[in-house]
């Protein structure tokens, strides 16, 4: 449904005042339209090529505008081309294509894929944690609650898989059992295979911890304390310290 709205929508703004300048004015067309018109990797290149040497020197918005929109273009159009092809992807890059769709918030789309994975290879706890990303941005808790305890489960010390069920349990509002999974996911920190820092910062954790606690209205004890020292030690200049 976004998709297809964005769609619409470029359909709508922008390739009319693309096209108009041919029609009315009688004028070559852009690089970029030249692209629209046979989206191609040959005519990729030569627009890239085209708007690059347009702003070397100068600061000219409109070829920044037209690079922003081809290489949107492009990223559909390889998009599109690996969902065509879908049963060929080795299960690693399924995973690199759901990731995708997921950071552009194609949940629907990205779980979809998730699934075919786990599927394929149910002991992989990567694709679980983040189908439970997926499913918490969809606001389906309960499921992102199912597949988040699936990554835990394939792999104990997967420490952003707790943090992230930890975030579901606070938007649940289920804030006591967010506070036990988020202790019990920092007795995990360093002995995962990923960097903790790089999957879910310390200084989230103790925004995410403050959070918790705040809600099960458990502001006056240690634990609070020691959470708002950590957010003032990782974050400093986080505005969010003005509310705890």
């Amino acid at each position: 449904m976004k998709k297809a709205f964005a769609v619409a929508m470029i359909l709508c703004l922008v390739l009319p005042a693309l096209l108009v300048a041919e029609e009315t004015e009688k004028k070559p067309p852009t690089p970029l339209q030249v692209y629209l018109k046979d989206k191609t990797a040959e005519n990729f290149s030569t627009a890239h090529t085209a708007y690059t040497a347009q702003i070397k020197d100068t600061m000219n918005y409109a070829s920044i505008a037209s690079l922003a929109w081809l290489h949107m273009f492009e990223l559909d159009r390889y998009l599109e081309f690996m969902n065509e092809h879908l049963g060929e992807l080795k299960n690693m890059q399924k995973f690199q294509y759901a990731n995708m769709l997921l950071e552009l918030d194609r949940n629907t789309d990205a779980i979809a894929v998730y699934e075919k994975i786990v599927e394929a290879n149910p002991k992989w706890s990567c694709p679980w944690r983040h189908m439970g990303e997926a499913y918490y941005k969809e606001k389906d808790y309960a499921a992102a609650e199912k597949v988040l305890l699936k990554a835990i489960e394939t792999r104990e010390e997967h420490y952003d898989a707790y943090m992230w069920l930890a975030e579901v349990y606070y938007a649940w509002g289920k804030y006591d059992k967010g506070i036990a999974t988020l202790e019990k996911g920092l007795a995990q920190y360093g002995k995962d295979i990923e960097d903790p820092e790089e999957e879910y910062s310390s200084a989230k954790v103790a925004f995410l911890h403050l959070d918790l606690l705040k809600g099960a209205k458990k502001t006056k004890t240690e634990a609070y304390k020691h959470a708002l020292e950590h957010a003032k030690k990782f974050d400093p200049e986080n505005e969010r310290l003005k509310n705890y």
